[in-house]
């Protein structure tokens, strides 16, 4: 079994058990709209804490942000209020998050050469996004890539979360697990991008 098979698998079997969860929730009618902001929200808080040097509490916040945005789409799905706005409303949502991460990110790391990773990091991990919006647009139905957004969440908030227990072991380096985070995020978002726009011109052009 390959890897996309085997995370389009655990995705699936993820969102089963979600929405036997949250079947009471759409019943009482909760907005999922509100669901959407909600998950906003938290990213917004969760900058702010990297802002400010709470590395931790930033990746705890942003893996709350990412769980709250899987509710959204389920709730839409078992109340019966799944609409193109809500689609369009979530995935625009999603990117003004990510830019509050990464905003907090800038700022911690305001002086030296880490605002630049931090930068490189943002503009992949938004690049990867709009690539994929743009191919379908065009097309194309492939999705291919690894550096998809729970994949990015997953990864910043490890390195966050881990941050001060690797810093305990590298003293000379306190946020040594954050820093290697941030290389590898700059890196992989970036060759995704480079890989999608490939996929593109062979699946559009073909």
């Amino acid at each position: 079994m390959t890897f996309r098979e085997s995370r389009t698998l655990l995705v699936k079997w993820y969102y089963r058990v979600l929405e036997r969860l949250l079947e009471p929730l759409a019943r009482r009618g909760v907005s999922p709209n509100l669901v959407t902001v909600l998950s906003m929200a938290v990213s917004f808080v969760a900058g702010i804490c990297y802002a400010v040097g709470a590395i931790l509490a930033g990746g705890i916040l942003m893996l709350l942000s990412g769980f709250i945005d899987t509710l959204d789409g389920s709730i839409a799905r078992l109340s019966g209020k799944a609409s193109r706005f809500g689609a369009l409303l979530d995935s625009s949502l999603d990117r003004y998050a990510e830019f509050f991460v990464f905003f907090g990110l800038l700022l911690y790391f305001r002086e030296g050469w880490m605002l630049y990773v931090v930068m490189a990091a943002m503009m992949g991990s938004i690049m990867v996004s709009y690539v994929r919006a743009r191919a379908e647009a065009l097309g194309q139905v492939r999705i291919i890539g690894l550096m998809q957004r729970p994949e990015r969440l997953i990864i910043l908030a490890a390195g966050s979360i881990l941050n001060r227990p690797v810093a305990s072991y590298l003293p000379g380096c306190p946020d040594g697990a954050l820093i290697v985070t941030l290389i590898l995020l700059a890196l992989l978002t970036n060759i995704t991008v480079i890989h999608r726009i490939l996929a593109g011109r062979s699946d559009l052009t073909g």
